[in-house]
């Protein structure tokens, strides 16, 4: 019986297992600062994504359109959050010990697919407002399509990014220090150059696509803005002085002239007129050329939406970048220094704010949301 040559082998199949642990140890410990950046993301997303779900769902009136699509996208969010941070704590975790070329693959695809429906539903969010503001007596989004909106937002990220199953896995790599070991990890396939340039055309057409959508967003409430900041002169200029004018009947008697607004739209002309039945010394009345609180709620929440798109802008154009970046450069990771790794780690996983920050920023701007929450939250 060759026993001898039997235990070599085992022996030798520990020590790998051994030094194969301790290179994934190492690296985790490495990649430790941000593990608890994704930690924080995840803690604080999964908090409050949740309580806007629980609060426009099933806290407010459902009468109003104004709302709609914060819940659809407040569960894209929740999912998109789950996805990624799981996939990325992985990676950090089990670096070299990825578990399985199906789980890479998988969560690859999903984190695309989540991210990308989240950035499409912002473009159909900033078309509904721009309609709303800009386009008054316009056609505009039922709520029938809006539902079937949010499914075409699914849908086509599921088709965009189908290449991703094939262009990524697990992959095998070395570690000469440590012997010579083999490890796995998640990220692109190797294969020919013609495989690597179809993989740059696929990310450059996600960029570009990406940034089109961002542009096309931007553009919206920049319109969004304008036409706001044009109807609140309009009122200012409507409440100004006119209302000090005071006339005299033949009796001696003071009348203010009675003025009636009729506000008609965000982009409509002002309709006024004028009649004296008013008494100067009469208590007066409430003044009817205030903005109703629909108006303000409408601008109020035009503006939200405008921030979180922002948010976007900022958090998808950096990680596009740095994607586009490490695909035409394989070394690009390990010739950079510690610091600077850890800060392009970050920007390269910022896409994560994306789906965290929205519910502070309804925190911010919403009212209602607000009071809602102090009602569900801090009962005495």
């Amino acid at each position: 019986m060759n026993t001898s040559s039997d235990y070599d082998g085992v022996s030798e199949g520990i020590k790998s297992r051994a030094f194969l642990l301790y290179w994934n140890e190492a690296t985790a410990e490495y990649l430790l600062p941000n593990t608890i950046v994704l930690a924080i993301y995840l803690s604080i997303g999964l908090a409050g994504n949740i309580s806007v779900i629980l609060v426009y769902q099933f806290g407010l009136d459902k009468k109003t359109d104004r709302r709609f699509f914060i819940v659809p996208l407040a569960w894209i969010d929740t999912a998109a959050l789950m996805v990624t941070a799981t996939f990325n704590l992985t990676k950090n975790t089990k670096s070299v010990i990825f578990p399985g070329h199906g789980a890479c693959k998988l969560f690859m695809y999903l984190s695309y697919v989540t991210t990308s429906t989240s950035l499409f539903l912002l473009n159909v969010i900033a078309v509904q407002r721009y309609l709303k503001i800009c386009k008054p007596f316009g056609p505009h989004i039922n709520r029938r399509w809006k539902r079937f909106s949010v499914f075409i937002c699914a849908i086509l990220s599921i088709v965009m990014y189908i290449p991703v199953l094939f262009y990524y896995g697990d992959v095998e790599i070395r570690n000469q220090s440590l012997g010579n070991i083999s490890g796995n990890q998640c990220n692109k396939l190797p294969g020919s150059p013609g495989q690597l340039k179809g993989l740059l055309i696929f990310q450059g057409v996600g960029f570009f696509v990406s940034c089109s959508s961002v542009t096309t967003i931007i553009v919206l409430y920049i319109c969004i803005t304008i036409a706001t900041l044009k109807q609140l002169k309009k009122m200012k200029v409507i409440t100004g002085d006119n209302f000090n004018v005071t006339k005299s009947d033949t009796s001696g008697q003071t009348y203010a002239p009675k003025i009636q607004v009729n506000l008609q739209s965000a982009t409509s002309d002002t309709e006024i007129t004028m009649g004296t039945s008013t008494r100067i010394n009469e208590p007066k009345e409430k003044h009817p050329t205030t903005l109703t609180g629909t108006r303000k709620s409408t601008f109020r929440i035009s503006f939200m939406f405008m921030i979180i798109s922002v948010v976007t802008f900022v958090s998808c154009l950096t990680s596009w970048t740095l994607i586009v970046i490490e695909t035409g450069n394989p070394a690009f990771w390990k010739n950079l220094p510690p610091t600077a790794f850890h800060i392009c780690l970050t920007l390269r996983r910022l896409y994560m704010i994306n789906h965290f920050c929205n519910p502070l920023v309804y925190g911010a701007f919403d009212c209602v949301f607000r009071k809602k929450m102090k009602t569900i939250f801090c009962k005495k």
